[in-house]
């Protein structure tokens, strides 16, 4: 069996995973990642030669095209390989991979395992989904083809991206429903740390954070959204984002409002802080928790986060003025 694998750097190998992986590059590797992605689609030497030579000024076009696939058909049979026979051309003069070979490919493995499960409500995953839904996003090594940078690969890339941050936010969704606050830590971790930018995800770890007893974590998690923001498109968090901030400092706060620390046993319990819905998930290390925390430790630190983020905020809106 030939495995194609397209996620991250394309390479080829044959037999066990532990087989050595044959590095494919040039206009071969653009071609038969083209083919590949069009899953046994017989492709036109025009539609092809528009795709992968768009230069239409290009006069050796035809005869790049020619090269590209006679290199790539001799790679394939060639030892360690041995594949004649995968490239097939029709009556018409269309290019595909052969149907019928005995071919294991990564992004067709991780449409079947993704895709279904996206298609269907959250509350209708089972325990295979989210079974198929982890193996999916192992899958996803790296960015699809991330040495090429033509507008098809580009496309293609922003689609499994997609679908790979939305895998993993159906296991956020999964966890969260099913109190696996931490799992639902590890799998935001993830999204974030591919699109550190989302600013509705930190607000949904923030919660996860208080969900898990870790409101300290939660806190700083705030502040780890607000210095990005600020470091990379000068701006404050959102006033949803600022609001929850309030609410979680408050809660700690609040711990204290009546004077002496509770008795053990009588602490107030981390979920019961008036938050919003969830609607999406970054980091955490999972050795450090709020649970031995006293209140007074959390009271401080609530009244020192919220004095940073008055003073914060006063400072932009005297430079606005």
């Amino acid at each position: 069996m030939l495995r194609i694998s397209l996620f991250g750097s394309m390479a080829l190998a044959t037999g066990p995973e532990s087989a050595p992986e044959v590095a494919v590059a040039g206009r071969s590797a653009s071609l038969l990642a083209y083919l590949a992605l069009g899953h046994g689609r017989s492709f036109s030497r025009s539609e092809l030669l528009a795709s992968l030579w768009p230069d239409p000024g290009a006069s050796a076009t035809a005869g790049s095209f020619n090269t590209a696939l006679w290199r790539l058909r001799r790679l394939l049979e060639a030892p360690p390989l041995a594949q004649p026979g995968l490239i097939t051309t029709d009556r018409r003069g269309g290019i595909a991979l052969c149907p019928q070979a005995d071919v294991w490919l990564d992004v067709a493995e991780f449409d079947d395992l993704v895709e279904p499960r996206l298609a269907r409500p959250v509350e209708r995953l089972t325990d295979e989904d989210v079974d198929a839904l982890e193996r999916g996003v192992r899958l996803y090594k790296a960015d699809l083809l991330i040495e090429l940078s033509d507008d098809w690969a580009l496309r293609a890339r922003e689609r499994y991206r997609r679908n790979f941050l939305n895998a993993l936010y159906r296991l956020m969704q999964i966890a969260t429903i099913r109190r696996q606050y931490l799992d639902g830590i590890g799998h935001a971790q993830r999204i974030l740390d591919h699109d550190p930018l989302r600013e509705d995800v930190h607000r949904d770890l923030m919660q996860l954070f208080v969900a898990s007893g870790q409101r300290a974590l939660a806190l700083r998690q705030f502040e780890h959204c607000r210095e990005l923001l600020r470091r990379e498109l000068a701006i404050q968090p959102m006033r949803e984002t600022q609001a929850l901030y309030r609410r979680i400092a408050d809660s700690a706060v609040g711990l204290h409002a009546g004077g002496d620390a509770p008795a053990s046993g009588e602490r107030r319990r981390a979920t019961d802080i008036a938050l919003p819905p969830m609607t999406k998930p970054f980091a955490i290390d999972p050795t450090s928790r709020d649970a031995g925390m006293e209140p007074l430790d959390l009271l401080h630190g609530a009244r020192a986060h919220l004095a940073a983020a008055d003073a914060q905020l006063q400072l932009s809106l005297r430079l606005l003025n």
